[in-house]
């Protein structure tokens, strides 16, 4: 019998385990398409639907739709927007500054 007993917190471990697998899973988004709700929490804070759609979408659709775009709008009702989650986070990450983060959505 060992006189030494370490205690180990099974929560704090698998929290750590999880974490490094999210990490991992995240480096590569090559190929990987988000909904508009993946989006909103993984690149803009968890913003409204609606904000994202006005402060990012509508301002920047120019740059972020069309044959270079890493959005492609839903042509009609009950259909969802398309979003190549690499390039839409790598645009994210370059334009930060671009985007009134403290906007309101206008009453």
């Amino acid at each position: 019998m060992s006189p030494i007993k370490i205690t180990i917190d099974q929560e704090y471990v698998e929290n750590l385990v999880n974490s490094r697998i999210d990490d991992l899973l995240n480096q590569d988004l090559s190929g990987i398409t988000w909904s508009l709700d993946e989006f909103r929490k993984k690149c803009c804070g968890n913003k409204s639907r609606a904000w994202v759609a006005l402060y990012i979408f509508s301002r920047f659709n120019d740059e972020i739709t069309g044959p270079d775009g890493w959005l492609i709008r839903a042509n009609a009702r009950g259909q969802q927007n398309i979003i190549f989650a690499k390039p839409a986070k790598e645009w994210m990450e370059e334009n930060r500054q671009r985007i009134d983060w403290r906007a309101k959505l206008p009453r």
